[in-house]
């Protein structure tokens, strides 16, 4: 199928890497979210140090992706996006059905949660500074 003739500039290959990274990804980060969540990381100065954290920490999640999907320059941003939006989508299901993969309480559920959703935005923030237009010729 050409570019021309899709609404995105993936293959389907691509679609289903993006897509299944997005779900192995926000898996990861849940289950880091109940670890850092029961060592206090969602409280108080600690929480700012994750949220800072997850800048440098989200990079080479989207060099990989970037990598795996074998995205061209000017694709990181939408694949970025991609992957963001299938992330996010397991986190609203999961928060409803297994609220107890995020650790116990409340509070934990909903702190793991805006993290997770903080995420998405680096990774998606990422995505756009490393998106390359192709150079006119």
């Amino acid at each position: 199928m050409s570019a021309a003739t899709t609404r995105l500039p993936f293959s389907s290959g691509q679609m289903a890497t993006l897509t299944v990274a997005g779900v192995i990804f926000w898996f990861i980060g849940a289950l880091i979210c109940r670890w850092v969540g029961a060592i206090g990381a969602f409280e108080g100065a600690n929480r700012v140090l994750l949220y800072a954290a997850l800048v440098p920490g989200t990079l080479p999640v989207i060099l990989l992706v970037r990598r795996i999907a074998r995205l061209a320059p000017d694709q990181v941003a939408l694949g970025s996006a991609i992957v963001t939006a299938a992330a996010i989508a397991c986190d609203s299901i999961a928060l409803v059905v297994i609220p107890d993969l995020y650790g116990a309480g409340i509070e934990q559920t909903a702190a793991s949660g805006a993290v997770i959703l903080w995420g998405g935005a680096v990774a998606i923030a990422l995505g756009c500074g490393l998106n390359r237009v192709p150079a006119r010729s």
